[in-house]
């Protein structure tokens, strides 16, 4: 009896503190007062990154690595392409290269810039040209690109609700650049080998003006999968846990 009245009382105090929005060891609260904490949360940031990506259980977030995107349709100047079950890997490796972040301001802002290496795993279906080169065939798919720098940019507003108050990042914006992207297209033209390789090293040479149409709909996705996991986040742990002296309105 006295270690069922232990056992209840342990998982009692543990669902209170997830109730109240508890952090994880692992993450630190900054001081809001003290000079040092723009770089207090980059760090922070910096040390959760791939924590975050692969999904804190206890806080609801999901995994973001690999990600689930959703179809994409390319169909114009002659290419039918179609990629279906598609998976993005590689979020849990990105990188911090820069963090803005103006908290206690008339207006609250949020800029993170990343970078990583990220590839996407498919289902393709591809019937047209290239510019001026044939392509058709369906299979697997890999797109490989090499260091994608995203920057998104957001607002910072605030909800309640019993717990307190939390962060929400609204109207979020974003830019983007991809130095280099090599395609995998598995059953070009029924399995003919030469004709395969001929399309691939033409598409891979050509990769932008593939990546042009390609590229905008799998980056919204990205951003959106971000910025959907920190509202996750933020919205199971309220601003007094994550920030020091912090004034709530």
């Amino acid at each position: 009896m006295k270690r069922l009245s232990i056992f209840v009382f342990l998982a009692a105090l543990f669902s209170t503190n997830a109730e109240d929005g508890f952090l994880p060891s692992y993450i630190t609260p900054c001081q809001l007062s003290k000079d040092s904490f723009k770089n207090c949360v980059r760090e922070q940031i910096e040390k959760t990154l791939p924590i975050f990506a692969k999904g804190i259980p206890e806080l609801g977030v999901p995994s973001i690595d690999p990600a689930d995107l959703d179809d994409i349709h390319i169909d114009g100047n002659g290419l039918k392409l179609t990629f279906t079950k598609a998976k993005l890997h590689g979020l849990s490796d990105i990188q911090l290269t820069d963090l803005t972040i103006d908290i206690g301001e008339k207006e609250e802002t949020f800029k993170l810039d990343l970078v990583g290496n990220l590839s996407v795993s498919s289902l393709y279906n591809a019937d047209g040209k290239i510019l001026i080169l044939p392509i058709k065939g369906d299979g697997d798919a890999n797109i490989y690109c090499t260091n994608v720098k995203v920057q998104i940019n957001s607002k910072l507003n605030h909800f309640k609700d019993s717990k307190g108050e939390h962060f929400k990042l609204t109207t979020p914006n974003y830019k983007y650049d991809i130095e280099s992207t090599r395609f995998d297209f598995k059953n070009l033209f029924n399995g003919n080998k030469q004709l395969a390789e001929t399309t691939l090293q033409f598409a891979n040479e050509n990769w932008r003006q593939l990546m042009d149409d390609l590229a905008p709909p799998v980056i919204k996705q990205i951003v959106k999968t971000i910025v959907k996991s920190i509202n996750k986040f933020f919205s199971k742990v309220t601003i007094s846990r994550i920030v020091r002296d912090y004034t709530e309105a």
